[in-house]
């Protein structure tokens, strides 16, 4: 089967050439993408043999936009069937391991291939700290466990090019991004183990692994901000209507009621405008939203109810844990079909 490799490269650096080399001489069509490297670095792929194809646009976009930029150049100049692998251009991925991950990804067609690194004390502590936050993260956001969730050798077989070519993301999100696509998809993600190589302590790297990790995570981000002004909101409503003096045996749930319906009008505009970004017409995900609201509504009455009258806990606090509880199940049905993002390509 045809394997293509394919390599986004910012601001290369000799190890480029040895690569590509290599790459060829083990028969992979070789794609590099100059992400806006700038002129300094152009004689880097201004000296790449022909058989490479050279890909560029003059402004930085970062890696996600770049894998995907020449994801669909791939897709539009390939009708056959092949297996496409990804690395990066610093040196530190192993053309055997490219070639490992290739030939497990030909016997396992509808697998995303993982080259898995192992992070022990000789790794630069940056490399170990991001791989560990996003490792933890992943797993508290899919409750799937990955060891390297940020390798950037993978590989699969072309009939996931059109899902993984319209995942969302230009940076470093983006290969996060794909890991939570195949989660949601049921696409099967297996880690193959493969050399773990840093050079110069990894000084060359582009990733931030606080920055990145936060961009890799703002959507949960912002929708837990959104969410803690909005329980603030419901809690202050709920609060302030315990004040008025009310002898009706419904009052709690009347209070909770009119509370969720103060804190839902903020809610939905902040997610709507801020947090997912929704493409859908306001009204569509209005209504969307206000049939969220009020199963939440009824589940969350029933939950405060049971908790307050038949065990006896304190109505505030009663309150906060349903709060906490139906937050899970709230951004995860917000995220998937209410705010639900168009998908478009990028080039």
């Amino acid at each position: 089967m045809k394997r293509i490799a394919l390599i986004p490269s910012y601001e290369p650096d000799s190890h480029l050439f040895p690569l590509v080399e290599e790459l060829h001489e083990n028969g992979f069509s070789i794609v590099v993408v100059n992400d806006g490297s700038g002129k300094d670095y152009q004689r880097f792929f201004d000296e790449l043999p022909d058989y490479v194809t050279v890909l560029a646009y003059e402004e930085n976009r970062g890696k996600g936009y770049a894998l995907k930029y020449g994801l669909d150049y791939i897709e539009g100049n390939n009708k056959e069937e092949y297996t496409v692998v990804t690395l990066d251009s610093d040196g530190q991925h192993k053309v055997s391991d490219a070639i490992k991950i290739c030939e497990e990804s030909e016997k396992e067609k509808d697998s995303l291939i993982l080259g898995s690194r192992k992070f022990d004390k000789s790794c630069p502590f940056k490399s170990r700290f991001g791989n560990f936050m996003a490792r933890m993260s992943f797993f508290i956001f899919t409750r799937k466990r990955l060891y390297d969730t940020q390798t950037g050798l993978r590989a699969w077989n072309s009939k996931l090019m059109d899902q993984f070519r319209l995942v969302k993301g230009d940076r470093y999100e983006y290969e996060m991004n794909v890991l939570l696509e195949c989660t949601k998809h049921k696409i099967p993600i297996k880690e193959v183990t493969i050399a773990t190589i840093y050079i110069d302590d990894n000084k060359g790297t582009h990733y931030n692994a606080f920055k990145d990790t936060m961009r890799i995570f703002k959507e949960v981000i912002k929708f837990s901000i959104s969410s803690m002004i909005g329980f603030l909101v419901d809690l202050g409503v709920f609060s302030l209507l315990k004040l008025i003096p009310c002898d009706w045996k419904f009052w709690l749930i009347a209070r909770n009621v009119i509370a969720r319906v103060c804190s839902a009008s903020v809610n939905f505009t902040l997610n709507y405008k801020l947090v997912f970004k929704s493409k859908d017409n306001v009204w569509l995900a209005a209504l969307k939203y206000t049939a969220l609201a009020v199963s939440i509504l009824l589940v969350n009455s029933g939950l405060l109810w049971v908790l307050v009258n038949v065990c006896g806990m304190y109505d505030i606090l009663a309150k906060i844990l349903v709060e906490v509880t139906m937050y899970i199940v709230s951004f995860f049905v917000q995220r998937i079909f209410v705010f639900r993002k168009r998908k478009e390509k990028i080039a």
